[in-house]
């Protein structure tokens, strides 16, 4: 199936491919196929103060905590990592812990230099512009540099019951959007990215948990989407 759309910047309309998704073998953690992308090389790694200043200010927060657990695990494969968040305060805790994290805006920032691997961990559904960020993304990735997004997976089984008890399914405060492989795939190559491969994660849990996904991947509680330059 296609759908023709006109670009925002373009004059040409686009050809949008939907529902023809290759899912590759799921993973039980997104390292699993982060780490062979981040162990040389140039790295961008987005959204790495663990903060969430929807509940507790950010000094509080990182008393305990300081960046997140992926920036961390990048650091420990690529010591020189660059690290960036819009939270100024965190930026500045971070810095002072010996990361090389720099203060910016994901949408709107330009660094002057192109990356060979950018990750963008669980962010993408805390923008007020995702397609702007993508866009942003392409321009900063080298010409066969990767993209990788993680995020959560709208479908995930456990939320059925969520909404059975709750009337609800569980919204982190800060999330602005859900997205799909489908959604996401038609939004990157809107945005002048390719979808080059798609992973359901599957977490470690209990048998009876995992159990709808091991059946439908749709069931999985997030996935990866690897892009490309278009």
């Amino acid at each position: 199936m296609f759908l023709a759309v006109q670009h925002r910047y373009g004059q040409v309309p686009q050809e949008i491919r939907l529902h023809n998704l290759t899912i590759e073998t799921p993973v039980t953690d997104r390292m699993d196929v982060i780490e062979p992308l981040v162990r040389t090389g140039s790295v961008l790694d987005m959204g790495i103060v663990d903060s969430r200043r929807g509940k507790r200010d950010t000094g509080s927060q990182l008393k305990t905590k300081t960046a997140t657990s992926l920036f961390r695990k990048i650091c420990d494969q690529n010591p020189d990592t660059l690290g960036v968040d819009i939270d100024a305060e965190g930026i500045e805790i971070l810095n002072k812990h010996g990361f090389n994290t720099r203060h910016e805006n994901v949408i709107t920032m330009d660094l002057g230099q192109t990356f060979d691997t950018i990750v963008a961990g669980e962010l993408i559904e805390h923008l007020p512009n995702p397609g702007t960020f993508l866009e942003n993304m392409s321009r900063h990735l080298k010409p066969d540099g990767t993209l990788v997004i993680t995020t959560p997976n709208p479908f995930y089984s456990k939320q059925a019951w969520k909404i059975w008890r709750h009337s609800q399914p569980s919204v982190h405060e800060e999330h602005t959007c859900w997205f799909d492989p489908i959604t996401l795939n038609t939004l990157c190559q809107m945005s002048g990215l390719r979808v080059d491969k798609i992973y359901w994660v599957q977490k470690k849990k209990s048998f009876l948990k995992t159990l709808p996904a091991r059946f439908r991947g749709y069931f999985s509680h997030s996935f990866i989407v690897l892009a490309k330059r278009a």
